[in-house]
């Protein structure tokens, strides 16, 4: 038997994690009590970069268009101050 070990965990590395773990990672957060109440909003983003192409897909539910960019651009300031773009 092999012991594998999640490197994304050791290392801090979200890129090195699985679409699998991260979809898991996000139901379990959903099935927690208070994490996500009923009424709260979900949006998904995917990226293939695959040949030199970007082509980005979604899946939300219970948004509004207009929601999903206003949480994108909420996001983008937080993913910018978490790399230390801004502060």
């Amino acid at each position: 038997m092999t012991n594998l070990i999640d490197l994304s965990e050791k290392t801090g590395d979200a890129g090195m994690r699985s679409q699998k773990q991260a979809l898991e990672d996000a139901l379990s957060e959903i099935g927690k009590r208070g994490a996500f109440e009923s009424g709260k909003k979900l949006i998904v983003l995917a990226l293939d970069d695959q040949d030199g192409q970007y082509s980005i897909s979604y899946v939300q539910a219970g948004m509004k268009m207009s929601e999903c960019v206003t949480l994108c651009e909420i996001s983008k300031t937080i993913f910018l101050k978490e790399m230390g773009y801004i502060s």
